[in-house]
């Protein structure tokens, strides 16, 4: 075949899968049978090129492939699970799409960071991110996008259970291997991904008895109520609490996760109970909130510690800086594994250390990390999620 025929030819396949006559599977095939894999790809928009092509930032976190490289090398916690070598996957391009709860909060952003650091380290594979916007039927429309643009799985983490059942089942429905991070479905699933807030919880629950002596007042503030990490939160700090029959729940609170919350329902215990020896808080925010609370009100000579859960830089610097006396190390940095278990189902790969529990699907348990204290802070440190700054110690 002559190269002016096979260039035409070539031409005619961009052509076709522009305008919606051809999968971008069988434009690979196509291609790939002309000899002209790379020029087709040349020619593609450049989120459906590979990563390693693309020299410009990645969307939404800004990154260069050279920055989340040493990002993945220098910070990702989890990137010796499950491993994957570097370079091309298969002999085709592969299109992951990636369903996000929402851009709203730098977590989210954090994950999508993680999964993208996981693209970079394979040329022939792209990734296309969807904002759910915290909204369920966004949510499930970006899943029926993806699907639409024939990606050939989908990581999603989702706002919500139940209400995400839909879109899960039709990305299995569609024979695509369907990944779920940090939040699970109750329908069936290849495998969901996350940390165990009961456990992480227990954790901090743990030092808390350590540092009160197992004896003392404390108060809780909640993550939403209702809310599964906040179940699982509270639920790994009383069984901390167990072995501390002497430590007193004075009064639990919902701070919902934030601050503004947190400052009132603390405003309103330091006003009805003058001995509390510690907070236990479900968030970072809601911690920075109750010590505001306390320094206006007074009482910042009494010590009472804060112990809380997010692992933030911000959060691990109030580590160092004394306002936390210990933070949860509960990671957004999970979305490479998610991404390398995508790639390992589509390849037929045994995904190793898969759990049967209570929901349909496989449970793939990733270990804690260690409770960020005083005494390994200075490990931690830049490992954490999100570049803002702490509020100052209003005690000090």
């Amino acid at each position: 075949m002559s190269r002016e025929r096979s260039d035409r030819q070539l031409d005619d396949l961009i052509t076709d899968y522009l305008r919606g006559r051809i999968s971008r599977r069988d434009l690979a095939k196509l291609a790939g049978r002309l000899g002209g894999l790379g020029i087709v790809l040349a020619a593609l928009a450049p989120e459906l090129r590979p990563a390693a092509a693309q020299n410009e930032k990645q969307p939404i976190t800004d990154m260069t492939n050279e920055e989340l490289l040493k990002f993945y090398d220098e910070v990702l916690p989890f990137k010796d699970l499950l491993p994957l070598e570097a370079g091309e996957v298969g002999g085709s391009p592969i299109v992951i799409g990636f369903s996000q709860t929402g851009f709203n909060h730098p977590w989210r952003v954090e994950m999508i960071k993680s999964a993208q650091a996981e693209i970079a380290r394979h040329p022939n594979v792209s990734m296309i991110i969807t904002d759910g916007n915290v909204d369920i039927r966004k949510q499930n429309n970006d899943v029926d996008d993806l699907l639409a643009q024939d990606v050939d799985a989908v990581v999603m983490s989702p706002v919500e259970s139940a209400g995400l059942a839909p879109a899960a089942l039709k990305v299995l429905a569609a024979g695509k291997p369907l990944i779920l991070l940090d939040r699970d479905v109750e329908v069936e699933k290849t495998v969901f991904i996350g940390q165990s807030n009961v456990t992480m919880a227990k954790g901090v629950g743990d030092v808390m008895v350590k540092m009160l002596n197992s004896k003392g007042n404390i108060v809780e503030l909640t993550g939403l109520i209702g809310s599964s990490p906040a179940i699982d939160r509270q639920k790994g700090m009383m069984e901390a609490l167990q072995a501390a029959p002497d430590i007193k729940i004075l009064a639990t609170g919902d701070a919902e996760w934030i601050r503004d919350p947190a400052v009132k329902l603390m405003d309103d215990y330091l006003v009805a109970y003058p001995d509390i020896n510690a907070v236990f808080s479900h968030a970072e925010e809601s911690s920075w909130g109750a010590q505001f609370s306390i320094a206006r009100a007074g009482r910042c000579a009494e010590n009472i510690l804060q112990f809380t859960h997010d692992a933030s830089n911000a959060g691990f610097q109030s580590v160092k800086d004394g306002l936390f006396a210990a933070d949860g190390n509960y990671s957004p940095f999970i979305g490479d594994v998610g991404v390398r278990t995508a790639l390992m189902a589509l390849q037929g790969m045994e995904i190793p250390d898969l759990q049967d529990y209570e929901f349909a699907g496989k449970l793939y348990r990733l270990p804690d990390l260690p409770v960020v204290t005083a005494d390994n802070v200075d490990e931690w440190l830049g490992k954490g999620w999100g570049d803002f700054a702490p509020p100052e110690n209003p005690c000090v």
